[in-house]
Formats: structure tokens, sequence, C-alpha cells
């Protein structure tokens, strides 16, 4: 159950920066063609891809299966979307910022390994 625990830690770890990283507008892919529409309209985007990131977030805490396979697409999303977009280097977040973003990087590949290998891939196939 150890290893449980450590998967839970990283995951409550990944919402808390998603969470400081929303509030404070760290994210460095905010879309700004969806301003163009509407004032709100990139503020609401961003806010209902962060929701479908928590719900998915809150399905790997329960060990859904679903959810596993929706982070490691929301992940390959990110990085076809990252090929796109310029990199803004240092010029949109405090340089701490982007060195914990590095860090959620290395954060999200833990959760994604956990998530396939055993004992944390053992407890997804017993939960249906």
């Amino acid at each position: 159950m150890r290893v449980i625990s450590i998967y839970r830690a990283l995951l409550l770890a990944r919402v808390g920066w998603l969470l400081v990283e929303w509030f404070f507008g760290w994210d460095a892919r905010r879309h700004v063609s969806f301003t163009l529409l509407h004032p709100h309209a990139s503020l609401f985007a961003h806010a209902a891809a962060e929701f479908v990131l928590l719900v998915v977030l809150a399905g790997l805490w329960y060990f859904g299966r679903w959810a596993r396979l929706l982070f490691v697409l929301a992940l390959v999303f990110s990085v076809v979307d990252s090929i796109f977009w310029p990199y803004r280097g240092l010029s949109l977040t405090p340089s701490f910022a982007i060195a914990i973003s590095w860090c959620v990087v290395m954060l999200n590949g833990a959760i994604v390994a956990m998530s396939f290998l055993p004992p944390v891939r053992d407890v997804f196939e017993t939960r249906t």
C-alpha cells in the first residue's frame, strides 16, 4: 500500500500545481485566439480545460481505467500542441515557475509510469 500512497501524493502535487498555475496565470500556452471572439472566451475555455483535467486526475485517484487513458491522451495532445506554439521563455512567468513546470513534466511522467507498472497497474485492473 505504500506505493499507492506515493501515487496519490504525486496526484495531489499535480492538482496543487495545476491550481496554482491557473490562479496566477502562469500557463505559457494560454490561447489568445479565443480572446478575439469575446473578452471572456479565453478565460472560459481555459477554465473548462482545467476542470476536465481535474476530473481526469480525480478519476486517477479512484483508479478509473478511463482516466488513465484520458490522461495519456491529454499529455500526447499537449506535446503535439506545443509544437505549434512558440516558446515564450521567461517573458510570461517567473523563473522559479518555469523550473517547477519542468518538474511537473517529470511528475506527469512518473504518474503515467506508475499507472502502467505494477503494483498500481494491478489496482487499475481490479477496479472496474
